[in-house]
């Protein structure tokens, strides 16, 4: 049996979920937390680790057989959806989460040198919103990307609201921290054949629809206030922006980010017969 089924509610081993409003201390442990019984069901099905799950009766009645088919241990707490919110903190929508093992970083060199040819990822220079980040990490799973790469200035991926903003497609992407993002994809193009693309809103940017090209991509968005940093703009190969209507003058940056996804893999996507 891949679970250890506990019925209690508070024993030391759900502190991991206490207070969880505006608290990161599970990050120190090498956890994110995750929530909601969609998400919960992808992450049971990936290959993370998840050494803790706590959850109602019910909730665990339906996943029962996914903690059954896992290689690995998870101790599942039981308690009713109101003991939880006595722990978390807060409302629940649903009575369901996980405390999983954020997987190790691996340096954006290596990464790179295993991805098949030819293939896309995406750069984040200063996303503060975690619900931007989610979706951006969405995108990124909707359309193939092979990781999101995150600078030091953007927030956590996985933090609860980007992983549940997410819908859990943050197991389908690989996700890559780079202090200094700039420096990052200089010393990577220098190195192999990449086409740096950023998102900009200037005069010599092109048009989003004449990206699609076959070879490797790495697209770049900036931050929601200011969009990419000067250093990061010098960096990229090509800049491209989206055509609007009068008036207006920009996209959300996760909303922008789908469409560069959609104009560089929509094409080869369609010729395979993918998509909704």
């Amino acid at each position: 049996m891949a679970y250890t089924l506990i019925r209690q509610y508070d024993p030391p081993a759900v502190d991991v979920f206490r207070s969880l409003k505006g608290k990161s201390g599970h990050f120190e442990k090498g956890l994110f937390i995750a929530e909601g019984e969609k998400v919960a069901r992808k992450l049971l099905e990936s290959s993370l680790h998840i050494p803790v799950a706590y959850m109602t009766e019910e909730h665990f009645i339906n996943l029962q057989f996914l903690f059954e088919q896992r290689m690995d241990r998870t101790d599942v707490y039981l308690a009713t959806k109101r003991e939880m919110e006595d722990i978390i903190g807060y409302h629940l929508h649903q009575g369901i989460m996980l405390a999983c093992r954020i997987p190790e970083n691996r340096p954006l060199l290596t990464a790179v040198q295993e991805w098949k040819s030819p293939w896309m990822a995406v750069a984040l220079d200063g996303i503060a919103d975690a619900e931007n980040m989610g979706t951006i990490i969405r995108n990124a799973a909707a359309f193939g990307a092979k990781a999101v790469i995150v600078d030091g200035q953007s927030c956590n991926p996985w933090l609860r609201r980007s992983v549940r903003v997410s819908m859990g497609t943050i197991v389908d992407v690989e996700i890559i921290f780079v202090e200094h993002l700039a420096a990052a994809l200089t010393s990577i193009r220098n190195m192999h054949p990449i086409r740096l693309i950023g998102a900009a809103l200037t005069e010599n940017a092109i048009n989003v629809a004449d990206l699609y090209g076959t070879g490797n991509n790495i697209v770049v968005f900036g931050s929601e206030g200011l969009g990419l940093s000067k250093e990061v703009m010098v960096a990229c190969d090509v800049l491209a922006r989206i055509p609007m209507a009068p008036g207006a003058d920009s996209l959300n940056v996760a909303v922008a980010c789908g469409v560069f996804l959609y104009a560089l893999a929509g094409p080869a996507l369609r010729a395979e017969g993918k998509g909704t």
